[in-house]
């Protein structure tokens, strides 16, 4: 979850293509690979048209490219609950309202802090290095590893950080709707697959995002 203060940020051709070069794109969700803070969410940092710059979150820009401008107090919501997740489809990272954001967190038993059994024992920094490491594993591996693959390891990590992963159908939980397929969404902004005439408009050299 990321809320716009209204303040401005510019964007270059150049950082877009920066952020595109620090994604993996699994079937499921897009990874961020670059920095990471201490709440999990990844960090990338623009010029911003001024000498110290700002920072800002990855899937901040990536709904800003997708959507438009995000309006002050509207919140980037990840439907997909990864930190690290910068796609744009459906079920994944999107803009909505701060009462959006307090249902999900709700749902998700955040609302009143952290729940046992309910929150990764690596905490929310370590599943997120945890997650970049099994990925750079893999690709190490396979650098031309399958998406399905990339979300086999994904899941996989994921999965690690869940203290109750073997018992959840002993409470009656129910199983989380898997997200689409690959080929179920027209290419998108971080899609390998995408042709120069596909993709989307390099964003203009100062737009306001935020």
């Amino acid at each position: 979850m990321s809320k716009s203060h209204g303040e401005p940020l510019y964007l270059s051709a150049g950082d877009v293509a920066r952020l595109r070069r620090r994604v993996v794109v699994t079937a499921t969700c897009q990874v961020w690979m670059g920095a990471v803070g201490s709440d999990g969410y990844g960090r990338f940092a623009v010029p911003n048209g001024t000498p110290v710059g700002r920072t800002v979150t990855p899937h901040q820009v990536a709904a800003q490219l997708a959507s438009g401008p995000v309006q002050l107090g509207s919140t980037v919501l990840h439907d997909c609950d990864q930190r690290l997740c910068v796609s744009t489809r459906p079920g994944h990272v999107r803009v909505g309202s701060q009462r959006e954001n307090m249902r999900q967190a709700v749902q998700r038993g955040r609302a009143v802090g952290p729940r046992p059994g309910r929150t990764d024992v690596r905490g929310n920094l370590g599943a997120s290095l945890a997650i970049q490491a099994a990925l750079r594993d893999a690709l190490r591996t396979d650098p031309h590893a399958h998406p399905d693959t990339l979300a086999d390891v994904l899941a996989a990590a994921v999965a690690v950080g869940d203290p109750l992963a073997a018992l959840l159908p002993l409470f009656g939980e129910p199983a989380r709707t898997p997200v689409p397929g690959w080929d179920d969404f027209p290419v998108d902004l971080f899609d390998p697959r995408a042709t120069p005439d596909d993709r989307p408009a390099a964003a203009p050299a100062a737009p306001a995002l935020f």
